[in-house]
C-alpha cells in the first residue's frame, strides 16, 4: 500500500524546503524550527516551532493544529496540545542537549492538522 495520494498516512514532509519551491499546502503546514545554529552540551537554549510561517494556516473550530512535537534526533523533548482559536499553532521549548548529543544533530519538529495530517520540519544544529 502506498501513502503517496493519502494525507494521513505516514508524516507529510515538503518536496524543497525553499518556499518558493512549495505548493500551497506545504507553506501553510510545514513547522519552520526557529533556534540557534550552534549550542553548548548541559546549556539550555530556546527552540520555536511554529506552522503557517509561509503562508497563513487557519485556526478555526473546524481546521486547527491540536498538537506540536519536537524531537532532538530521536528523543522526544516535548509535546504541546492545541486547541482550536484560542490556542495558536507557535510554541517555545526550553531543551537541553546533553554530552552524548555532541556534534551535529537534528532538531525535528511534527506538527498535526486535524484536516490534512501529520507534518515535519527539520532544522540542524551543531552541539558542542
Amino acid at each position: 500500500m502506498s501513502c503517496e495520494n493519502d494525507l494521513f498516512c505516514g508524516v507529510n514532509r515538503p518536496k524543497s524546503l525553499n518556499p518558493d519551491e512549495m505548493s500551497d499546502l506545504e507553506k501553510k503546514h510545514t513547522p519552520v524550527i526557529s533556534a540557534p545554529e550552534r549550542v553548548k552540551a548541559g546549556e539550555v537554549f530556546e527552540v520555536k516551532v511554529e506552522t503557517g510561517v509561509f503562508m497563513a494556516h487557519p485556526n478555526e473550530y473546524g481546521h486547527y493544529f491540536a498538537w506540536i512535537e519536537l524531537y532532538l534526533d530521536d528523543t522526544p523533548v516535548g509535546r504541546v496540545s492545541l486547541q482550536p482559536v484560542v490556542s495558536s499553532p507557535s510554541v517555545v521549548f526550553r531543551v537541553s542537549a546533553t554530552h552524548s548529543h555532541e556534534g551535529k544533530r537534528k532538531l525535528r519538529a511534527l506538527a498535526f492538522c486535524n484536516l490534512h495530517g501529520v507534518w515535519e520540519g527539520e532544522k540542524e544544529i551543531e552541539v558542542e
